[in-house]
């Protein structure tokens, strides 16, 4: 798996065995949500996904958009909104014109948070949909499979 992320390759100090035709800039894709919900926390949120397609349709490169809760519901249900979150964005995407085949959704439930649930600041980054690049459609569908099977086991359980 490749990803292309020129952030962190300058953090790796490898920019030198690099040419910079090779390097692509990622741009985050990273969007809130209110609580038990699937609206945005704000219209800044549109703009971010906006700019993600522009950037996916101008590379060709392909994506899976994730969709994560906090904590405080029942981890079905949790799962369940995750995927709605997803679906969201993903169609958000394929309106403003990239390729179905290009971008996929899955739903990781609480699963996977990336900050303290136990604070009302962390809950609220972990209800986010956050986007991984890949460079083809076997980069990515490998990627998925993995990650089913990450979560395959934790995807109902309370975190």
């Amino acid at each position: 798996m490749k990803k292309l992320i020129l952030s962190s390759i300058i953090g790796m100090g490898l920019v030198s065995s690099l040419y910079a035709k090779e390097c692509i800039q990622v741009p985050d894709l990273n969007v809130e949500f209110k609580n038990d919900s699937v609206t945005y926390i704000d219209m800044e949120e549109k703009k971010e996904i906006a700019a993600y397609a522009r950037f996916l349709k101008k590379t060709g490169m392909f994506s899976i958009v994730e969709g994560h809760t906090s904590k405080f519901a029942p981890a079905m249900y949790n799962h369940d909104l995750s995927q709605r979150r997803a679906v969201k964005v993903r169609a958000e995407l394929i309106r403003l014109g990239v390729n179905p085949k290009q971008v996929r959704a899955m739903g990781f439930g609480e699963s996977s948070p990336l900050y303290d649930n136990n604070t009302d600041m962390g809950a609220q980054k972990n209800r986010r949909v956050i986007a991984e690049v890949f460079n083809n459609a076997e980069e990515l569908a490998s990627y998925i499979s993995s990650e089913k099977s990450r979560i395959s086991k934790i995807k109902y359980s309370e975190q």
